[in-house]
C-alpha cells in the first residue's frame, strides 16, 4: 500500500501541474509564445532566446503536436538545442513556423551574426 500511496501521490501531483502550468493558461488565453524584434520567448516553459544566439530553427513534426527545435550558437543553461512545443500555441503549426522563420530572417544583420 505503502508503493502504491506513492505512486498516487506523484500522479496527483503531476496531474496538478500540468493543469496549473499549461491547461489553466490555455483556458485563460494567457500568451504561450511571444515573437518579437529581440527574440522569442516561450511563457509555458520560462525561456527566452535572443535571435542573435540562434543558429538554426527546424520544426519537427509529432503525432499529436508539432515542436520547433531551435539550434543554439553556444550551450546555454537550456542545453544547445531548445524544443518549443506548438501544443498550446494557438494557430497551425506551419503557419507559426513559416512567422518564426520570418521574424529570425528579418532580424538585423548586426545582431544575428
Amino acid at each position: 500500500w505503502v508503493v502504491f500511496g506513492l505512486f498516487s501521490l506523484f500522479f496527483l501531483f503531476m496531474v496538478t501541474m500540468l493543469t496549473v502550468k499549461r491547461l489553466i493558461p490555455a483556458i485563460n488565453g494567457d500568451v504561450a509564445l511571444q515573437l518579437d524584434d529581440e527574440g522569442i520567448s516561450d511563457y509555458i516553459r520560462d525561456v527566452s532566446i535572443k535571435w542573435k544566439d540562434i543558429k538554426e530553427i527546424s520544426l519537427v513534426q509529432g503525432r499529436s503536436a508539432s515542436m520547433m527545435q531551435i539550434d543554439l550558437k553556444f550551450e546555454s543553461d537550456y542545453g544547445s538545442t531548445v524544443a518549443i512545443s506548438l501544443r498550446w500555441v494557438k494557430g497551425k503549426d506551419d503557419e507559426i513556423y513559416e512567422t518564426t522563420l520570418a521574424y529570425f530572417e528579418q532580424a538585423p544583420r548586426s545582431i544575428t551574426e
